[in-house]
């Protein structure tokens, strides 16, 4: 039987960072990505430049931290160690923050994070 390769899950923020949670509670990291609307910048950016890589092991998914915060990368590579929270809209950036257009994880993290919850891991 032939494998088969993951592809992307979309999934709301919340969800993902339910599993986020889920998976530092239990000592393991995911990573998901978050792609940010278009009419959330003032000139044209491609998905790549908009869409950055995050991973659970950041703060603000971490139990008991001191901080809040959320590092990511744009996957264009042009946009490194940007700290998210600051911006984004359904976190510390505001009305006027960046909307996110959708949240995706590659479907073998999905198979892992549902294994998480489950206590399989």
């Amino acid at each position: 039987m032939k494998e088969q390769k993951p592809y992307e899950y979309d999934m709301t923020y919340p969800f993902m960072t339910g599993y986020f949670r889920a998976a530092e509670q239990a000592g393991q990291h995911l990573t998901g990505y978050i792609v940010f609307s278009q009419d959330s910048f003032e000139k044209p950016y491609s998905a790549e430049s908009r869409t950055y890589e995050v991973s659970s092991d950041n703060k603000a998914y971490r139990p008991n931290m001191g901080g809040y915060s959320i590092f990511g990368s744009s996957l264009d590579r042009t946009d490194l160690c940007v700290r998210l929270e600051r911006y984004m809209a359904v976190e510390k950036g505001g009305p006027s923050g960046w909307q996110i257009e959708r949240c995706y994880m590659m479907s073998d993290e999905v198979d892992r994070a549902r294994s998480i919850i489950r206590g399989e891991c």
